[in-house]
């Protein structure tokens, strides 16, 4: 007797990968990896970090990107960073931009500084609040992994670097 094999029924499953909606399990797993490295960050920032990192796309209801989440994970470790080097992180500001990457603010009575995720590294703004009211603006760049360069920006920022970084 001869048996004669039949193919087996097949389904090809075409994924648009540009989808957030046909990513979400894995975007999900890795979301939570980066929120979880943030446990060593004070509460205020943790919670600003799982906000961030769930943003949907048009978030502003003007079609701003989801926050990129290698972006976010970038954040977390330069303010890991901060905080094992120097603390005082309580009073940094998380916010969104349009483009999904992430800008970084301290604003004190005598200097701010704005550490913002682009697409080619880091850009700076530090200011200096003049005590007859007036400001200078300061502006400086690095790459993506050139923690020891944001470290010295911060570290202006603190007082400890009195000389910008960049000049």
């Amino acid at each position: 007797m001869v048996r004669q094999l039949q193919p087996a029924q097949t389904e090809v499953a075409v994924y648009d990968w540009s989808s957030r909606k046909e990513t979400t399990g894995f975007t999900d797993a890795i979301s939570r990896i980066v929120v979880d490295r943030s446990t060593d960050l004070p509460p205020s920032l943790r919670a600003r970090i799982q906000e961030l990192s769930e943003l949907p796309e048009n978030w502003d209801g003007e079609g701003a990107k989801v926050v990129k989440i290698h972006v976010l994970a970038d954040i977390v470790e330069v303010l890991r960073r901060f905080s094992q080097e120097l603390g005082n992180l309580d009073a940094a500001f998380l916010a969104p931009t349009f483009e999904g990457f992430v800008q970084i603010e301290w604003h004190g009575p005598k200097r701010s500084l704005e550490i913002e995720a682009v697409s080619g590294g880091w850009s700076v703004v530090g200011t200096l609040h003049r005590v007859g009211g007036g400001h200078s603006y300061l502006l400086g760049e690095c790459s993506r992994s050139d923690f020891l360069k944001l470290q010295e920006f911060y570290e202006w920022l603190l007082g400890i670097e009195l000389i910008w970084p960049s000049l």
